[in-house]
């Protein structure tokens, strides 16, 4: 189903003439967004509600059990388009329109894409978004190629070739860049902007990889004799260890902690701290503080979205800057604070967000070339 497909069935719904698996597909969509609390509203809320409702549409896995109780639902969802048209009219008259909205399109700004670079063992620089697909390079016997959905892709062969010190290769995202490889021993890296992730080109005696940015990591299990083989992933002032997981790292120098958010298995953190699922581990060095959190959360630029709700003004505004390629300037006034909800994908100009948080009446932007200006 595209978003198309999805625009005519809600058409339908509305009109009375869905079927019964399209009402029980859109009630479904329906519980799940409410789950959500949005607190900012602009001109576009109904187009962002439709957009969310799409969101979750879009990743579910397999349609849902029919649901009963029609009536009470088309109510439900009456009544929430009045409110939501009532918020908008009252919030629109209470405040200025945001300029962003009527930017000029030569003006504004677009969205980060698939772009990094591939450094290889002999410093050979290989511009990845610029490469066709197919093989790429050999190192030690180890075949790089690019596939059609544009990974990086190590082949291990069956017999490595001996070498006396091990090659190291490594990614690299600029700011307004991302990407995804995956590694010799099947581990799949997600590289956030602005991020580098350097490894060997064999793993054969050892997985171990040096990370700078953030990197989404699934780690593949790898067993020598019946013994499991950890991989590890080393920052500036943190070490995390792992068999088999699913976790994030954001070690971002200019972040003031690193955070690693375990979504799956374990990892241990600098030796000595534990993680669960929905844990994140957050610190420098040995001080390290453990906290329950949603790990969703964590994730959302892989997901290609940005979170906005629960999330500090400031670190949203470093996110904007790394996937925007922008600089940020605060005046004197310039809020430390603003109380946000939602989501926005990030897929769109940076006029959207921006123009989305103005609609608070607490912070104004000024776009200047790739400069933005944060006022009161």
């Amino acid at each position: 189903m595209d978003e198309q497909q999805f625009i005519e069935i809600l058409d339908r719904y509305i009109a009375g003439t869905a079927n019964a698996e399209e009402q029980a597909w859109l009630e479904s969509a329906y519980i799940n967004l409410n789950k959500k609390s949005f607190s900012v509203y602009d001109d576009g809320f109904l187009d962002a509600q439709t957009d969310q409702i799409w969101h979750v549409v879009a990743n579910a896995t397999q349609p849902p059990k029919k649901l009963t109780g029609l009536m009470p639902f088309i109510y439900a969802a009456a009544a929430l388009l009045i409110v939501s048209l009532v918020a908008v009219l009252v919030y629109n008259q209470s405040h200025p329109k945001s300029y962003l909205t009527n930017l000029p399109a030569a003006k504004d700004i677009k969205a980060g894409r698939d772009k990094a670079v591939l450094i290889l063992a002999n410093g050979k620089r290989i511009d990845l978004d610029k490469t066709g697909t197919g093989y790429l390079a050999d190192q030690t016997g180890v075949k790089i190629s690019k596939t059609a959905d544009g990974q990086v892709v190590y082949n291990m062969p069956q017999q490595i070739e001996q070498v006396e010190k091990p090659e190291y290769n490594t990614i690299q995202t600029p700011a307004g860049g991302q990407y995804q490889v995956n590694l010799p021993d099947g581990t799949k890296v997600w590289l956030n902007a602005s991020s580098s992730v350097t490894f060997t080109t064999s793993f054969e005696v050892e997985r171990r990889v040096k990370l700078k940015g953030e990197a989404y990591f699934e780690v593949s299990k790898i067993s020598v004799d019946g013994k499991r083989i950890p991989f590890v992933v080393e920052t500036q002032n943190q070490k995390v260890e792992v068999l088999g997981t699913h976790f994030n790292v954001n070690a971002y120098s200019d972040e003031r902690t690193i955070k690693t958010t375990l979504l799956e298995g374990s990892v241990k953190v600098n030796d000595d701290v534990l993680l669960q699922p929905n844990q994140q581990a957050r610190g420098n060095g040995s001080d390290i503080k453990v906290l329950s959190v949603n790990a969703q959360n964590f994730i959302d630029w892989k997901n290609g979205d940005f979170i906005l709700e629960n999330n500090d003004f400031r670190t949203i505004m470093r996110k904007i800057a790394r996937w925007y390629d922008v600089e940020i300037v605060y005046s004197d006034d310039a809020p430390q604070k603003l109380n946000l909800g939602g989501w926005i994908s990030r897929s769109k100009n940076i006029s959207s967000i921006l123009g989305v948080m103005e609609q608070t009446g607490k912070v104004h932007f000024n776009i200047e070339g790739r400069r933005i200006t944060v006022t009161r």
